[in-house]
């Protein structure tokens, strides 16, 4: 027994070895080959097996906060180590801190940037970065998504923006963030980069507050804010230079005031600023008349924001922009619907709406109500001109079903009892139409016999039938009826109204005038 007891326990280790390795052979550990099993299609699978793609190494407010303490206790163990390499680097960036301090900002903008190039140049060669410009090398080569990159070239690039945004060159200050969000995604510096950014596209896009004034903690709701200024018509028009204030871009300050909040929600999309920017952008397309672009951002802030102090507004203020870009009942209606279905919501999700917003809401339901029928209509009457009486007949059943309470129902019912008695009467309506079928129906069927068909009368004339080479000239009597240019142009698919007169073959005795000729010859 005291042997059995300890083979068993022997065997155990073996065992649950083995169980593993089954379990990985049939896929249970996930990765491309359990996506196949799951059924998951070919460009899913080649995705997740893509290391481009992967987002493991992209860091979170916690791993950032982690990194910047790591790289804290790494910068004293640098300073205690004079013959550390990045020393000399370290004492740069001091130096280049102290002067920023002392209001000496071209200096100090100088050596941030001298800084991060010496920095760059130290794991990043001439010839990497030209085959890289050129598309000839690896890319990943220095991969900031992999690797982490440098510490010292990440805050002077940090430190570069922030000079520039204290010399109020925010053009240049957003060009420094942009180029340290391309190089460090995951930057330590996130959170402020985008506080700065946010401030910047508020000074851009003329909302109030003046850029620098406030923090983050007393950013106003965008959708909370009174109305804006009347915007420079100047600005509008993107490639009219700027060349007196030196916090402005050369061209186009809106466009870049929206790639501003762009870059926010797109590089620190859970961030706290993320909802804020996208609903100041959706706000400045409102403002200049951008409708479709305004809901295409609303929609956008209601799918991926559901959390947002911003959810309420982009509900309201979205269904007007997008009943705003409704272009008429000539037009897709698909903007009308999600109007509609917007305002129905509205009113089931938020009960806590003033008397007035609701009354309002309720009246504009019956609006867009209105605004549906009146489409409907019109594809009747598109009908009726192009002559589809199956058309006519299908949407006005349609205006009658769903809106038989409606101005429009009552038009259909009296469509549909002229339809009925120009089928009885036979007749093909009151317009003529080139393009329309002929209403009048076939004696199959009415339920008429069919007459046999008499044969056409020989005529009466003795004049001998001649060939066309030879037949004579007609007379003033018998001038051919003058067709109207409608009837010959209008209907193409008309049928002829006489069989076409074809020259009968020569005969063999006859040669040919071709023939003649050659025989002259």
């Amino acid at each position: 027994m005291q042997s059995n007891n300890f083979t068993a326990k022997q065997l155990r280790p073996w065992c649950l070895l083995l169980t593993g390795a089954l379990g990985l052979a049939s896929g249970c550990a996930g990765g491309s080959s359990g996506l196949a099993a799951r059924g998951q299609s070919d460009d899913i699978i080649q995705l997740v097996a893509d290391t481009k793609y992967d987002t493991g190494n992209v860091q979170g407010p916690t791993e950032r906060h982690l990194q910047e303490r790591s790289w804290q206790k790494r910068r004293e163990e640098i300073k205690a180590d004079p013959n550390s390499s990045m020393a000399a680097d370290l004492d740069r960036f001091e130096n280049a801190v102290a002067m920023l301090d002392a209001g000496k900002y071209n200096e100090a903008e100088k050596e941030f940037k001298s800084l991060a190039e010496a920095r760059r140049d130290t794991y990043e060669s001439f010839n990497v970065r030209w085959r890289r410009w050129w598309g000839l090398g690896d890319v990943e080569q220095f991969d900031p998504y992999s690797s982490f990159g440098d510490p010292i070239e990440e805050d002077a690039l940090f430190m570069l923006g922030e000079t520039q945004f204290a010399m109020q060159r925010y053009a240049s200050a957003q060009d420094s963030y942009d180029d340290l969000l391309k190089r460090y995604p995951s930057t330590r510096h996130l959170d402020q980069v985008t506080r700065q950014l946010f401030r910047i596209a508020r000074y851009w896009l003329e909302f109030p507050e003046d850029v620098g004034a406030q923090g983050d903690a007393e950013v106003k709701v965008a959708s909370a804010e009174s109305k804006p200024q009347e915007l420079s018509t100047y600005r509008r028009i993107a490639v009219l230079p700027n060349l007196t204030d030196r916090s402005r871009p050369t061209f186009d300050t809106y466009g870049r005031g929206l790639l501003a909040l762009r870059s926010i929600w797109l590089h620190d999309a859970t961030g706290p600023l993320a909802d804020d920017a996208l609903m100041l952008s959706a706000n400045h397309n409102l403002r200049t008349g951008n409708y479709v672009e305004a809901a295409r951002l609303y929609k956008l802030l209601r799918e991926q924001y559901p959390d947002s102090q911003h959810f309420k507004d982009a509900f309201i203020i979205g269904s007007h922009v997008t009943l705003a870009s409704y272009q008429g009942p000539a037009y897709d209606s698909q903007s009308l619907e999600e109007a509609r279905e917007l305002k129905v919501a509205a009113l089931q999700l938020f009960p806590d709406l003033d008397p007035e917003q609701r009354q309002r809401l309720q009246e504009e339901v019956t609006k867009l109500q209105r605004a549906e029928e009146a489409r409907l209509w019109d594809i009747v009457e598109f009908y009726q001109v192009k002559g589809v009486p199956e058309g006519v007949t299908l949407h006005c059943n349609l205006i009658m079903n769903r809106y038989p309470d409606s101005p429009y129902a009552e038009q259909a019912r009296q469509v549909l009892i002229q339809q009925r008695a120009e089928r009885e009467q036979g007749s093909s309506g009151s317009r003529w139409n080139p393009l329309a079928r002929s209403s009048t129906s076939s004696p199959v069927e009415t339920g008429e016999p069919v007459a046999p068909a008499t044969p056409k009368p020989e005529p009466k004339s003795n004049q001998p039938l001649a060939m066309p080479a030879e037949s004579p000239a007609r007379t003033s009597e018998e001038s051919p009826e003058r067709v109207s240019p409608w009837k010959r142009f209008g209907n193409l698919l008309r049928r002829a109204e006489e069989p076409p007169k074809l020259q009968s073959p020569p005969s063999e005795s006859q040669p040919s005038s071709t023939d003649a000729g050659r025989a002259s010859l």
